[in-house]
């Protein structure tokens, strides 16, 4: 064998064993998880437009996505951590940006602080207790997703502190930029929140601030779906929005009760493409929920929604079948029926607003994760 063929058969070897030796040394100090779900299926709506839908649906509980998440130890309790997350529909292929990413550090006794697209504190700390933010998923939101319990926008230029948990108290905070030169309240948002869990019971509230929202695009939030007259829905900029609430739960042997009031107002407002001015609205949510684990791979869920905002209303009731095929895949069958008042639109989450007050969806699906 000569000289070249020695070398040439040598490098390839000793390269892959130094990268062997530096994956195992990075193996031993961090980890990198590879994970996510996709949820599809069928679905009826009574009402769209004025006429029967009949669908196939991408995410009815959990918006279809793929993500990953990490650690590297660096020493004393500390870590640095990171979470990168992308929504996609199942049916159309399309890409949602609907999920967070972070980086930041966690130490464990004082808790992380992380930097990135982030959830707010109503998220973190009040939406566990309404069925759209538990086991229900999307289809069960408050109308528009008032409060945002069914996460439907994350805040930009997010720096985030989440404590650790203290005799079961935990807090946390979030302050988003507006990211605008000269403008250092135009599209910023904070947030603060607080749950505690003792045994089988459970609580949380949470605040939410936002000034600005929608005007500016680098800034913390987009525009938010507001209903406007003759049952219509519009994309509005707003001067302020202040979100708060509270919720609680308490298990019962296999039952969980839990029941939740937000608030959500919204003042300044204007058509994000028209630019004219609309009337401010406030909407205050009222929700009895229940979970039932009937056998280790049937569980049952239910809910009922009171939301009430000036000179309009909507009532909503849902239910929720889940049987677990396996740890990883599970099928489901639900049903949301909405009422609204006479001049309200009625809009199930996820679905185009119907032509009169009622609305009714029936939805069965499969969701698998990994």
């Amino acid at each position: 064998m000569s000289v070249q063929q020695i070398i040439s058969s040598t490098i390839p070897f000793a390269a892959a064993a130094t990268l062997a030796c530096f994956g195992a040394h990075v193996h031993a100090q961090s980890s990198v998880t590879l994970y996510g779900e996709l949820d599809a299926g069928l679905a009826y709506v009574s009402n769209v437009g004025g006429n029967a839908q009949y669908k196939a649906t991408t995410g009815l509980i959990d918006g279809s996505y793929w993500g990953l998440q990490g650690s590297e130890d660096l020493g004393g309790g500390n870590k640095a951590v990171f979470q990168l997350e992308h929504g996609f529909s199942v049916t159309t292929g399309e890409g949602l940006n609907d999920h967070p990413y972070y980086v930041g550090l966690d130490n464990e006794a004082w808790g992380s602080l992380t930097f990135g697209r982030q959830y707010d504190s109503i998220h973190d700390y009040l939406a566990s207790f309404t069925l759209t933010g538990g086991a229900g998923g999307t289809a069960f939101a408050h109308p528009f997703d008032n409060d945002n319990a069914n996460n439907s926008y994350l805040a930009r230029n997010a720096i985030k502190y989440a404590s650790p948990s203290f005799g079961g108290l935990s807090i946390g905070g979030m302050y988003a930029f507006s990211n605008s030169a000269g403008q250092f309240a135009n599209n910023r948002a904070y947030s603060v929140g607080a749950n505690y869990q003792n045994g089988p019971f459970s609580a949380g509230a949470a605040y939410l601030h936002v000034n600005g929202r929608g005007d500016s695009a680098n800034g913390a939030y987009d525009t938010v779906n507001l209903p406007g007259s003759n049952r219509n829905l519009f994309d509005a900029n707003v001067l302020t929005q202040n979100t708060y609430g509270i919720g609680a739960s308490y298990a019962l042997g296999d039952f969980t009760l839990g029941a939740a009031w937000s608030r959500s107002t919204y003042s300044g407002v204007t058509d994000a493409d028209s630019g004219s001015t609309m009337p401010s609205v406030g909407f205050s949510n009222y929700e009895l929920n229940g979970v039932y684990q009937l056998k280790p791979a049937v569980s049952l869920a239910g809910m009922y929604t009171y939301t009430k905002a000036t000179g309009q209303h909507w009532h909503q009731a849902g239910l929720q079948a889940v049987y677990l095929l396996s740890k990883r895949t599970d099928t489901y069958v639900e049903t949301i029926f909405q009422r609204a008042s006479t001049d309200a639109p009625a809009v199930i989450n996820s679905v185009e607003p119907a032509s009169g007050r009622n609305q009714l969806l029936v939805g069965a699906g499969i969701r698998h994760r990994f």
